[in-house]
């Protein structure tokens, strides 16, 4: 049998609470240790979760020679630094998105990865999730013929309670609220953090983006917290861009997390043969998942084709999983994506979405944030 992999996780919020949960549920894998800031969270959050090894130090963490992976959390603007030390101690590194807080940054640890000879993979699910496996194979097969436009969405709703309006960063019952994402030094934002997850999808499905141009704008301009302060964000919380592919197909994304009664994740792309849309009115949990596709035929006007896709049965079942689950279920997304992960490692060959993936999707992001200040189409190459 092969030697367990172990993990090392940065952060004792979403990364230790929900990928610890997955990485459990691969086999051969083992949660090894957490780190934190504090020595005193470090080792409640060991305690608390049965992890053998607390940290309040990541590079003492990234140090350690029984830790294989190391699964960074923490928010962009900390994250940089661990990533780097743990592609020098030659881990496999598990990091979260946004990937970077600058192009520069981006393309460093994307060398630094390479440089190592380790695998890298980024916190994008979605396209492991069985619907967009579905759709992904259809593409690859010629259902949709030549990819013409696209259009593609990712929000979290706004929230009114005590006729005040919340983003849902401020306002979640499953993890501690993400108060930093209203600083513009911390690197997310609801447009990079949603922008780049639907880009990795989008990109995944169709190809690199050439150039961008889009608008970014603020839609809830105060926080109001519990304990009766007000954030005052200096952050977008919504953007839509318009792109070109470098295959020649255009469209439209638009992400963020102020729009009240959303649908939630909405993936359209058509070409000359066919058209598929993927909608889901959860962040990528896929329970209510559903695919849809319509082709070229002629139709009495006014009538469609589009149709429910059938699922083939084999997206479920998630290869190296311990429970052996063959239906619908929450995470299997992240289930896929964690066992890819385990398997690249020890077959030697680069994970889904990689650090060039990810790489190439930060400069979109970033050029669209360049486009709303310039006013202008930013074509890729124009970005470092």
């Amino acid at each position: 049998m092969a030697k367990p992999l172990k993990v090392g996780i940065i952060s004792a919020n979403w990364s230790l609470k929900v990928h610890g949960a997955a990485w459990r549920r691969i086999e051969g894998v083992e949660v090894a240790a957490i780190c934190t800031s504090r020595r005193e969270t470090a080792e409640k959050a060991a305690a608390d979760f049965d992890i053998p090894k607390a940290y309040w130090n990541h590079e003492e963490m990234s140090a350690d020679p029984d830790l294989d992976i190391i699964d960074v959390g923490t928010r962009p603007s900390f994250r940089f630094p661990m990533v780097m030390a743990a592609l020098r101690n030659g881990k496999h590194v598990y990091d979260a998105l946004p990937f970077a807080t600058s192009v520069a940054d981006a393309d460093a640890m994307r060398d630094a990865q390479k440089a190592a000879g380790v695998v890298g993979v980024v916190d994008a699910q979605f396209r492991w999730s069985p619907p967009a496996q579905q759709m992904k194979a259809m593409i690859d097969a010629g259902y949709i013929g030549k990819p013409l436009g696209f259009h593609v969405q990712l929000f979290l709703p706004l929230i009114v309670e005590n006729d005040k309006p919340y983003c849902y960063s401020a306002w979640s019952g499953n993890t501690d609220p993400y108060y930093w994402l209203a600083e513009k030094s911390s690197g997310g934002s609801g447009w990079r953090n949603f922008a780049t997850h639907s880009l990795l999808f989008l990109t995944h499905l169709i190809g690199p983006v050439e150039e961008a141009t889009g608008l970014l704008a603020t839609g809830v301009p105060e926080w109001f917290l519990p304990n009766g302060d007000v954030l005052r964000p200096e952050t977008h919380d919504l953007g839509t861009a318009t792109l070109r592919m470098a295959n020649g197909a255009i469209g439209s994304l638009q992400a963020g997390w102020c729009v009240p009664d959303t649908e939630g994740w909405r993936v359209e792309v058509w070409g000359d043969r066919g058209r598929l849309l993927l909608s889901d009115s959860s962040f990528g949990n896929l329970l209510s998942a559903r695919l849809y596709a319509g082709d070229a035929r002629l139709m009495p006007y006014g009538e469609r084709a589009c149709a429910e896709v059938e699922i083939d049965p084999a997206f479920y079942m998630v290869p190296g999983t311990t429970g052996g689950e063959t239906g619908p279920r929450p995470f299997v997304a992240m289930d896929w994506m964690f066992a890819n992960m385990a398997a690249a490692i020890r077959s030697g060959r680069e994970g889904s979405p990689s650090f060039t993936e990810a790489a190439a999707v930060h400069r979109v992001v970033e050029a669209v944030e360049r486009a709303d200040a310039e006013r202008r189409w930013i074509r890729m190459d124009e970005m470092g």
